[in-house]
């Protein structure tokens, strides 16, 4: 298996040019999230920060007591590093973590349930399952999540050495719309699990047609030496 590091200056490069775009604010009000301003986008670069440190350390986020590393994916993407706004928000955050590993159906244990199942599979068709669970009903955290989800998604994939999940200006239509249609399904029933797979296979194959080595560096990432 190929750990790859993430070019965290094409990626940050990448992320900027959105802000520019007018209808930014509305876009991400549709996904129930906060719009995509200078500070979101600097939480979500330190969200690719992190995910980049623990290719490098090669640390298994899944493995049995590591599960607190996908909870900090997501209190970067909503508080950053800055000990005062954690401070801020701790509130929200304890609210959360209590979410993440007592929610039955929507917190840790489904994740880790569908990663155990799909964990074989092609890195593509991981991340995209592992994303689609994080961002359908019952969602993985309380907000943040379909860039959390982008985060965790980009770790499965350079983990595989293959390029991160980063959206960009070409396919961001694309990515919206099936984003949307991800965070309003509800994995409840027949209808639901029908309707998942349906969106994983979609998102399988943006995962696909997106990707960009160039939002990788160059070499592996050297074995740890135990």
């Amino acid at each position: 298996m190929e750990w790859r590091r993430l070019d965290l200056g094409r990626i940050e490069e990448a992320l900027r040019v959105l802000l520019r775009l007018p209808d930014m604010t509305e876009r991400w009000q549709r996904l129930r999230e906060e719009p995509l301003t200078d500070d979101a986008t600097r939480r979500l670069i330190e969200g690719y920060r992190y995910v980049d440190r623990l290719l490098a350390e090669r640390i298994d986020i899944f493995a049995y007591g590591q599960s607190g590393k996908i909870l900090e994916l997501n209190h970067r993407v909503l508080c950053g590093v800055s000990p005062e706004r954690r401070a801020s928000f701790q509130s929200h955050l304890t609210a959360t973590e209590r979410h993440f590993y007592d929610d039955p159906l929507g917190g840790i244990s489904a994740l880790s349930e569908r990663y155990s199942r799909w964990q074989r599979h092609a890195p593509e068709t991981l991340a995209a399952e592992i994303y689609v669970q994080a961002v359908s009903a019952p969602q993985l955290f309380l907000e943040g999540n379909s860039r959390t989800a982008a985060l965790i998604a980009s770790y499965c994939l350079a983990r595989a050495g293959l390029p991160p999940l980063v959206v960009t200006v070409g396919r961001l239509d694309e990515y919206h719309g099936l984003a949307e249609r991800i965070a309003a399904l509800s994995r409840d029933g027949i209808t639901g699990m029908l309707t998942f797979g349906i969106c994983a296979r979609r998102m399988t194959q943006f995962i696909r047609e997106s990707a960009d080595p160039a939002f990788l560096t160059p070499r592996p990432v050297s074995a740890r030496v135990v």
